[in-house]
This record gives C-alpha cells, sequence and structure tokens, in this order.
C-alpha cells in the first residue's frame, strides 16, 4: 500500500496536479505549493487509483450514500460510487431556479447517512458549506474522506462542527514522497512546511455563519 501511494503522490506531480511556485490561492492568500486535481479527469488511471485510496478510507466509515464536494471531487465520488454500487447525489452549486428547484440532485431519505468526498482541505469552507446543505436536507454527516489534507487547520475546524476527516495524504506526507522522489529539492520541503505553520485557519477566519 506505501508503494502504492508513492506511486500515486508521484503521477500527481508528474501530470501537474500538483504545481511550484508563489501561487495565489482560493482563500486569498499565496502559497508555494498548489493542487488542482481537476486535471485528473484526463487521466483515468490515476483518477481510478484516487477513487480505490477513497475507498479504503470510506470502508471503515459506516454510510448510506456518497456525495462529493463541487465540483474537483464529483469524478471521484463517481468512480467510488460505481466500483461499491453505492448509491450517490449531487449537491448542485445554486438552487435550481425552475421544475423542482432542488438544490440536492438523486434519491435520498431523510437521516441516512451521507459521506462526503472532496479533494484538498485547507480551510474547510467548501466541505462546511455541504455539510450545511446535507444537513438542512436532513441527512446525517459525520464523516468525510479527502485526497490531501493541508494541515492549515481545516480538519480541525471540521471537527469543530462534527465531521471527522481522513485523508490519502497530508501535505507533509506528500511532499517528503516527492523530495524522495526526487521531483522536488530539500529547499522547497522547507518552504512549504515553514508555508503550514505560518498560514493557519480557524473558526475566526472561517465560516461560523455557514453552520447555523
Amino acid at each position: 500500500m506505501v508503494c502504492l501511494l508513492k506511486e500515486l503522490a508521484v503521477q500527481l506531480f508528474d501530470v501537474g496536479a500538483v504545481r511550484l511556485g508563489d501561487i495565489e490561492a482560493k482563500v486569498g492568500r499565496r502559497t508555494p505549493i498548489y493542487f488542482d486535481l481537476r486535471v485528473v479527469v484526463s487521466h483515468p488511471k490515476i483518477m481510478m487509483a484516487i477513487a480505490q485510496h477513497l475507498q479504503i478510507l470510506a470502508s471503515e466509515i459506516d454510510h448510506d450514500i456518497l456525495c462529493g464536494v463541487p465540483y474537483a471531487a464529483l469524478p471521484f465520488a463517481a468512480v467510488m460510487s460505481v466500483n461499491t454500487n453505492t448509491p450517490m447525489i449531487m449537491k448542485r452549486k445554486e438552487t435550481k431556479l425552475y421544475a423542482t428547484k432542488k438544490i440536492l440532485e438523486g434519491v435520498f431519505e431523510q437521516n441516512q447517512k451521507c459521506l462526503v468526498v472532496e479533494d484538498v482541505v485547507t480551510s474547510g469552507g467548501s466541505l462546511l458549506e455541504t455539510v450545511h446543505t446535507l444537513r438542512k436536507e436532513r441527512l446525517s454527516v459525520t464523516d468525510a474522506v479527502i485526497v490531501l489534507e493541508r494541515e492549515q487547520g481545516g480538519a480541525s475546524v471540521l471537527k469543530a462542527n462534527g465531521v471527522d476527516v481522513k485523508s490519502i495524504f497530508t501535505m507533509s506526507e506528500l511532499v517528503k514522497i516527492l523530495r524522495d522522489a526526487g521531483r522536488i529539492s530539500d529547499e522547497t520541503v522547507e518552504i512549504v512546511s515553514d508555508h503550514i505553520k505560518e498560514c493557519q485557519f480557524g473558526m475566526k477566519d472561517n465560516f461560523e455563519h455557514i453552520i447555523q
């Protein structure tokens, strides 16, 4: 399993899902390392590998249905659904303004246990927003499986809101694998490590208004 994880990490780097540089992140701060897992949809073998690793994490969690956080995590959730014959629902970015006017697409029942699938957790905001929507629809949400935990406080924010997160990689694990594989330098590992320590998120930065 460890060898397979190392292979996956290198593949993600080689296809451009892991990028280095002084990059502006979604939350408006600069980051020395950026993850764009949307490119994985063009690499079916990598997408399957990610889904299989997420399935291993999911196998330890009691759940009835899956929901991927739009949009990057939707392909992973879809592959997991097909592979495990687990029903999936989809959260819309905005409520449908005509016909059914749904925010969730798919079939579900109140109190079903919904496992959320996400690509990357930094502040936890996107995942929290999805959790809030699912709970408003009377679904039980206590767990999420993700590809990468950036170790910048998002997992703690989610934990404080009743969501346990299991990840394939943490940021520290990933950069060490890439260093050992000769893809990045020791200096880059240090820069990323310093960035993790300096850029921490918490509820004060976050989204108390989402979980009301």
